[in-house]
């Protein structure tokens, strides 16, 4: 078995999308980055490539790349799925959160999750995704960021 944990934070600016585990949340403020900066499915992308020993996002999705410019970033999550698969392994557990304190996520933590799952190829009983306010405190409970953590377990195929 080997297991990854991965991170990401981006700051959030008025008018543009926010996008989280594949779900467009209707918000006043967004990630400006070159893709639609899903911090969940980044983390996750990042947790599957640390249990790899195989970098991180930037190393297989770098900002500078013009084909990552305004990618879907749960397509990372697929398309890394696919280099899970290829190096022997397959995800089998995949636990999550989201840290944002200014917008309610609850309604939104099952559509995230099946996106997840599906972009994994794994059932949604396999993946856990978790939301916090972090009490007002920071950057992401003032609603300047957003963060995500994801921990992921792979087995060999």
């Amino acid at each position: 078995m080997r297991i990854g944990l991965g991170y990401d934070i981006h700051r959030l600016v008025s008018g543009c999308r926010l996008v989280l585990g594949g779900v467009e949340i209707g918000a006043e403020v967004g990630f400006d980055t070159h893709s639609d900066g899903d911090v969940l499915c980044h983390a996750l992308v990042d947790a599957m490539a640390g249990a790899l020993a195989d970098g991180d996002l930037g190393t297989h999705y770098p900002e500078d790349d013009p084909a990552a410019d305004d990618a879907r970033s749960l397509d990372f999550v697929a398309e890394f799925a696919a280099v899970v698969a290829a190096a022997g392994y397959r995800v089998t557990s995949v636990d999550s959160f989201v840290v944002l304190g200014t917008i309610r996520l609850r309604p939104h933590l099952d559509a995230m999750k099946l996106n997840l799952a599906g972009a994994l190829g794994i059932d949604p009983g396999q993946v856990s995704v978790k939301a916090r306010s972090n009490d007002g405190i920071g950057p992401e409970g003032e609603g300047r960021a957003a963060s995500a953590t994801a921990a992921v377990l792979l087995q060999p195929a």
